[in-house]
């Protein structure tokens, strides 16, 4: 029994004053290959706020929250990264191709969790009759540039267009029973839209 011990004696001697096998880490920083999946953060300008990579995460780990107060709305988009299993499920199926980057970044070494965490907030767009949410204005925008001139045609997308270039008055506030013939060309969700359609025909 002594033999072995004085060999792992003298092993850990050798290895205290030799050359070191690996890196200084994390002392030192360390270079990760091209292609690296690390930390997935948001780019405050390629995301629209849509919320596709909350949908495609196969952990569910990207949680999606809006808040409504005073018809006025924000959506925050969240990554859990001590959670995340780094698949780039959400920087691959991003609609605009950049909203969500894979940076290199890996170290998350903490003992604190919340401090762990990828947020964004974006501005929520609502329907002027009920206040449902729409979606996030920056998703509104992203839309008319790719449909074009058809963004004209559906005044969802052509009043955040608009109102981009020349901002408005806040809209009245809804909450009134029935619709009117100028509802039509208001920011509304698909079931004041159609409600709106279907009455205007009917007392056509």
């Amino acid at each position: 029994m002594r033999a072995p011990k004085l060999r792992e004696l003298r092993e850990g001697i050798r290895a205290l004053f030799g050359r070191r096998c690996t890196t200084r880490f994390p002392a030192a920083g360390t270079e990760v290959p091209e292609g690296f999946r690390g930390v997935p953060r948001f780019d405050e300008k390629g995301c629209v706020g849509c919320g596709a990579c909350a949908v495609v995460c196969p952990v569910k780990d990207i949680e999606v929250t809006d808040s409504l107060r005073d018809r006025k709305g924000t959506r925050r988009l969240t990554i859990h990264l001590d959670d995340c299993i780094f698949c780039a499920q959400c920087a691959r199926n991003c609609i605009t191709g950049k909203g969500v980057v894979m940076t290199p970044d890996f170290d998350l070494s903490t003992d604190d969790r919340g401090k762990i965490r990828e947020s964004i907030e974006k501005e929520l767009v609502l329907c002027e009759l009920c206040g449902e949410v729409v979606g996030a204005r920056d998703h509104l925008l992203w839309i008319a540039r790719r449909v074009g001139p058809a963004a004209y045609t559906n005044p969802t997308l052509m009043l955040p267009m608009l109102d981009a270039l020349a901002p408005t008055e806040e809209p009245p506030p809804g909450g009134r029973d029935g619709t009117l013939r100028g509802d039509r060309m208001r920011v509304l969700c698909p079931r004041c839209r159609r409600s709106s359609t279907v009455e205007f025909s009917m007392e056509g």
